[in-house]
C-alpha cells in the first residue's frame, strides 16, 4: 500500500501536510506538490460546507502512478500554525515555496523531477512559486490567464445578471426594488474601504475579513509570472467552469516561454467533476454538492498522467 506520512514543513510558520510515497521499491520518486484553491479548505479539499476530497483523490491517483505527492493545510488552518486571516498572497507563495524545498531535501524524492499542481488560486500562484523556487513543470487546473482585477468582478456580475432574469414575483421585486444595483454599490463600498486600508484584518459588518489577502489579490497578475515561466506547462480547465473563463486556458500558451499543452474538458466543472445539469452561479454550491461524491473527470486524470509521463 501507499504510505501516507504526516509531515511538518518548516517555513515562516510550521505547516502540516501529508506526504504520500508509492508502494513501488525505488530509491527516489518524482514528486508532485498540490496547491489548493482559495479559502479555508483542508489539505484534502474539504471544508464545513463542502467535502470534495479532490486533492486527496488527485494525490491517490498520482501516487498509484508512481509519484510521491505532498498536500498541506494552509497557514492558520487545521493542523498548520499561523493566522489564516492575516495571510496575503505573497505569504501563500512563500509557504508553497517552503513545500517545494521540503520535497527537494527529502531523501525519497528525486529533486530534479518535482512538479507543481495548482488548482484555482493554486494555479494562479504556481508560476510565482516556480519563479521563487524553480521546479520541473507546472500543472494548472481551473486557472485564469488575466489580471485578478478583471477576474474578481466576473462572478458578481454574472450573479447580478441571473438575479435580474429570475421569473415570477421574486424576479419582479428584484427588478422593481433595484436590488442588484444596491448590492453592487454596497459591494464596491466594502472593497474600496479594504483597498484604502493598510490593516491585515478588518471587521466588516461584524465579520472579520482577510483584508491583506484581498488587497494583494486585486493587485496580483498571473500573466507577469507566466511570461517568465520557461518550464513545461499543462493547463486544463472544464467547459462547465463557471468561476473562471474556460477560454483562459488557451491564453496560457500566449505567455509561457516553455512548452505548453492546454485542454478544455467537456462537461467538467470547477471542482473537476462531470456535470450536465443547469449551470448557474446562484446555484453553484448546490451543483458542487451534487457532484462532490462523483469520481474526478477521467479525461482530466488521463491528461495529467500522459503529460507527467512525458516530462518525468
Amino acid at each position: 500500500m501507499n504510505r501516507n506520512l504526516e509531515v511538518t514543513i518548516e517555513g515562516e510558520f510550521r505547516l502540516s501536510g501529508t506526504l504520500t510515497i508509492p508502494e513501488q521499491s525505488k530509491a527516489k520518486y518524482p514528486a508532485v506538490l498540490i496547491i489548493a484553491g482559495s479559502g479555508k479548505g483542508d489539505r484534502d479539499g474539504n471544508n464545513k460546507e463542502l467535502k470534495t476530497n479532490m486533492y486527496k483523490e488527485l494525490a491517490d491517483f498520482l501516487t498509484e502512478k508512481g509519484f510521491a505527492t505532498l498536500r498541506y493545510d494552509k497557514r492558520g488552518t487545521y493542523k498548520s500554525e499561523g493566522n489564516f486571516l492575516e495571510a496575503g498572497v505573497q505569504d501563500l507563495i512563500n509557504d508553497a515555496s517552503a513545500c517545494v524545498r521540503f520535497l527537494q531535501n527529502h531523501g525519497q524524492v528525486d529533486k530534479e523531477k518535482i512538479f507543481i499542481l495548482g488548482h484555482s488560486e493554486g494555479a494562479l500562484i504556481a508560476p510565482a512559486v516556480h519563479r521563487q523556487t524553480p521546479v520541473s513543470g507546472l500543472i494548472l487546473l481551473a486557472g485564469a490567464a488575466r489580471p485578478n482585477f478583471q477576474i474578481l468582478p466576473l462572478q458578481n456580475e454574472r450573479a447580478y445578471a441571473e438575479l435580474n432574469q429570475l421569473p415570477g414575483l421574486k424576479g419582479w421585486l428584484i427588478r422593481k426594488l433595484r436590488i442588484t444595483e444596491k448590492a453592487r454599490r454596497k459591494n464596491m463600498k466594502v472593497i474600496t474601504k479594504i483597498l484604502e486600508s493598510d490593516k491585515n484584518v478588518m471587521r466588516i459588518q461584524g465579520a472579520k475579513m482577510n483584508a491583506k489577502w484581498l488587497r494583494e489579490t486585486v493587485k496580483y497578475n498571473v500573466c507577469d509570472y507566466l511570461r517568465e515561466t520557461d518550464c513545461p506547462v499543462l493547463a486544463v480547465t472544464g467547459e462547465k467552469d463557471i468561476q473562471v473563463p474556460p477560454e483562459d486556458v488557451e491564453r496560457v500558451a500566449d505567455f509561457v516561454r516553455g512548452e505548453v499543452e492546454w485542454k478544455i474538458i467537456p462537461d467538467m466543472n470547477h471542482i473537476l467533476r462531470p456535470y450536465e445539469g443547469e449551470h448557474t452561479i446562484l446555484n453553484i454550491l448546490k451543483e458542487y454538492k451534487t457532484t462532490a461524491d462523483k469520481p474526478l473527470a477521467q479525461e482530466l486524470l488521463m491528461t495529467i498522467e500522459n503529460w507527467l509521463n512525458r516530462y518525468s
